[in-house]
């Protein structure tokens, strides 16, 4: 009898412990899933103005709280543009900010706009740039290499945009090594500003910012005009 209830709680044992790994397997990311995107097909019809601002801030908590101890991990954090731009604008002023590069870009619905961050870019006092694409292995002069993608989802996600975001941090000092450590898609309407929080190079720490704002979303063939 004791044999018996000894094998059943074994098989009991075996079986939940056989589950906890497949439950562990299934919630832990991979490396494979992690900055690879099956991109949707191009909305021609439809064209989205985003522009991208980087920029490093001495404040911990001004936009995502490091309260928490998080100062080294990636965060998110949707805000008005407008709140975004005069937040942006007094911690510039009271010198707790500053932004390497604004870059603005005009694309389908679906496509891909590679907005790169040059290592020795020009401070946002200087002209509004439009996105160019880099050349295919062409990073040793940038520091970050970022993909956006602005497109409709499902029906169930309103009158707002999935905004997809891939980051990848440039590593100079290994031969343009780059390695991504933002991958994200988030809900956005026109008007508002997707803040994310990533890695920064060098002295800069992890108080780096990358900021979206999708400014609007019309009809292609109105705003060729």
């Amino acid at each position: 009898m004791n044999k018996k209830f000894f094998v059943a709680a074994m098989a009991i044992l075996v079986f939940a412990s056989i589950n906890a790994l497949n439950a562990t397997a299934q919630s832990c990311p991979i490396s494979e899933s992690f900055g690879v995107r099956s991109y949707v097909a191009a909305d021609k019809s439809l064209q989205s103005k985003i522009e991208v601002t980087y920029f490093s801030t001495d404040d911990p908590n001004v936009f995502i709280s490091e309260k928490s101890g998080f100062k080294h991990s990636a965060s998110y954090v949707s805000l008005n543009t407008r709140q975004f731009v005069a937040q942006v604008e007094k911690l510039e002023r009271e010198g707790l900010a500053s932004v390497k590069k604004r870059e603005s870009s005009t694309s389908y619905l679906g496509e891909v706009a590679e907005i790169n961050l040059e290592r020795n870019s020009l401070s946002a006092n200087h002209a509004i740039l439009k996105a160019k694409s880099a050349r295919a292995g062409d990073v040793s002069g940038l520091e970050r290499r970022t993909e956006v993608s602005v497109y409709q989802g499902r029906a169930s996600d309103g009158d707002a945009y999935r905004l997809s975001l891939l980051s990848w941090m440039v590593d100079g000092k290994a031969k343009g090594a780059q390695n991504v450590d933002y991958d994200a898609i988030v809900l956005v309407k026109p008007g508002q500003t997707a803040l994310f929080k990533v890695k920064g190079n060098g002295a800069e720490g992890g108080r780096s910012y990358i900021a979206v704002t999708v400014r609007s979303v019309g009809n292609a063939a109105q705003a060729a005009r």
